[in-house]
């Protein structure tokens, strides 16, 4: 595609020598620029793209679209009188890659919690009906079977619109994206159109970026924007606050919802439902713990059925869903106690995370927790009422302090811990779990809450290695041992 080619349609002026070029692909990272790609000098919280135009052209970008003038020593610079390249990066890569959205059925998740496993329980269910499914969302990409890493949950518009030609053009047949509140704030998906769009849940996160829950509820509901004109809403209504959107298809625990959950039970290592819609009613059994799990399966469950599924191939499916990374996953070294990791680091999720723990013992629940810094200060104090009213001992730790003082941090959680639980602090995350791993009794649980799939700490700007699974199996092979 020549540049006049991908430009018409704006209202950027173009030299006719340039915009008889081919454009070889579209970036807004100088950094990942090679031979006749076009660049969009994007402003972003940290850093501005304009300040990076000369090494964008240097790098042999065939042109540099800005919001404003800049000083430039090289030729091939384009102004977009409409200011907003943010806009335009998805318009263009849309335009670039052929609307890849149109050849695929794709299904948009959003909420606070439950986003990633909602949408891999769904890939699972696809995948089981003969379905290639790529997945986009926080612990990893996948197109035609291949995982790839990901850095954010769900990537900037080329890079998103990239991935789906990619899905497209290697035979997928479906997409499964988790939407973030910042990804859909920041225009990321905006091109994008769903056959459906599923709405987990919304509780107090991210009011670091959002002004407050208003505007964050308005940010999550652009989902419903995102629908092509034959797909529909998916909500679940299980929790407070879920929006109310007309022509929209209801999943929880009322009589009025479309599919009605009733008949709840959870065990260890397991648990089931009765899901009723229309005129049927089935029992849905699922191969892992935690009440959690029935209502993202049931948004999983819903959403096939909507999709024209067949409801015994896929509750058959669910039967066999192995849990999701970092998602209350065991960690068994053979000890008389429960040990369970997390990614619950909001107050929800943390809430809901230790109700799980409860249900799997009639003994005690250890907590490890700690939150992030240069984040929602608002909610730690509530993390820390939480903990300290839901289990017997918690254990006060550093989770991702970034530039914050980690023990500022933890004064904050504590500020909130009026409840009856033992406080312990210990900032060392790694002696944190050690801890916690020491004090449980058999039939105790061991909640580590915080980090889940997460491999890493971000200590200040920089990433060292830091893995909750395996520093809890270095524990219990400690304790086992004997100690050190």
């Amino acid at each position: 595609m020549t540049l006049s080619e991908l430009l018409s349609g704006t209202r950027i002026e173009c030299p006719e020598t340039l915009g008889q070029r081919i454009v070889r692909g579209i970036t807004n990272d100088s950094r990942n620029v090679t031979e006749d790609m076009l660049f969009l000098a994007v402003r972003g919280f940290r850093t501005d793209g304009h300040r990076f135009v000369d090494h964008a052209l240097d790098a042999g970008a065939l042109a540099a679209i800005v919001e404003t003038p800049v000083d430039s020593v090289n030729a091939g610079t384009l102004l977009n009188p409409d200011g907003d390249n943010r806009s335009l990066l998805g318009v263009l890569s849309a335009k670039f890659y052929g609307h890849p959205w149109e050849d695929l059925l794709t299904v948009g998740v959003t909420g606070t919690n439950g986003k990633t496993s909602t949408a891999r329980m769904l890939a699972w269910i696809l995948e089981g009906h003969g379905m290639g499914c790529g997945l986009l969302g926080t612990i990893g990409y996948v197109v035609a079977g291949k995982t790839m890493q990901a850095r954010v949950t769900t990537p900037e518009s080329h890079q998103l619109t990239r991935l789906l030609d990619m899905m497209r053009r290697s035979g997928d047949d479906c997409c499964v994206m988790e939407l973030s509140s910042h990804a859909l704030a920041l225009k990321r998906a905006d091109q994008v159109r769903l056959d459906v769009a599923v709405f987990t849940n919304i509780s107090q996160d991210h009011l670091d970026f959002h002004s407050d829950m208003g505007e964050y509820l308005r940010t999550k509901m652009h989902i419903f924007d995102l629908i092509k004109p034959s797909g529909r809403a998916v909500i679940g209504t299980y929790r407070p606050g879920s929006p109310s959107i007309e022509g929209a298809v209801t999943f929880g625990v009322c009589e009025s919802d479309d599919y009605t959950i009733e008949e709840i039970e959870v065990g260890p290592g397991r648990a089931s439902y009765r899901m009723s819609w229309d005129d049927d009613s089935r029992r849905v059994k699922l191969s892992i713990s935690g009440r959690v799990n029935v209502f993202n399966s049931a948004g999983a469950l819903a959403t096939a059925l909507e999709l024209g599924l067949d409801p015994d191939e896929a509750i058959s499916s669910l039967a066999g869903f192995p849990g999701v990374p970092g998602r209350l996953e065991p960690i068994d070294e053979g000890q008389d106690f429960e040990v369970v990791v997390d990614y619950a680091h909001t107050p929800d999720a943390l809430e809901r995370a230790l109700q799980q723990a409860r249900e799997m013992t009639d003994n005690r629940v250890l907590v490890v927790f700690g939150a992030g810094g240069d984040r929602d200060r608002k909610k730690r104090p509530i993390m820390g009422r939480i903990a300290s009213e839901s289990a017997e001992l918690a254990v006060v730790t550093s989770d991702n302090p970034r530039t914050e003082d980690p023990r500022g941090i933890i004064e904050e959680i504590l500020q909130g811990m009026t409840g009856h639980a033992e406080k312990i602090v210990q900032a060392d995350r790694r002696k944190a779990i050690r801890l916690a791993v020491e004090k449980a009794r058999p039939g105790d649980v061991v909640l580590i809450a915080g980090k889940g799939h997460e491999d890493y700490q971000v200590l200040g700007t920089e990433r060292v290695h830091f893995d909750d699974c395996e520093e809890a199996r270095k524990a219990l092979r400690s304790s086992s041992d004997g100690g050190e």
